[in-house]
């Protein structure tokens, strides 16, 4: 699917919530590998580019780290 059909846009720092989305119908648009001193960490970039509205998502996994941009 093209990128300007996308309509949300969703970013996390937990694999375990990035699997939930994808599950869900997101669309996995990056990985990236982030790193800020001594820490470093993944931060996952999502896409809904369905023509529905995406399915409310209760995330359970932990977002733990710096922010990511």
């Amino acid at each position: 699917m093209a990128i300007d059909q996308t309509k949300r846009l969703i970013s996390t720092r937990s694999e375990e919530n990035a699997n939930q989305l994808l599950r869900a119908g997101w669309t996995l648009l990056l990985v990236a590998d982030r790193k800020e001193g001594k820490h470093q960490w993944l931060v996952y970039q999502l896409a809904w580019q369905r023509e529905s509205d995406p399915v409310e998502i209760t995330f359970t996994g932990v977002e733990p780290g710096p922010d990511p941009f």
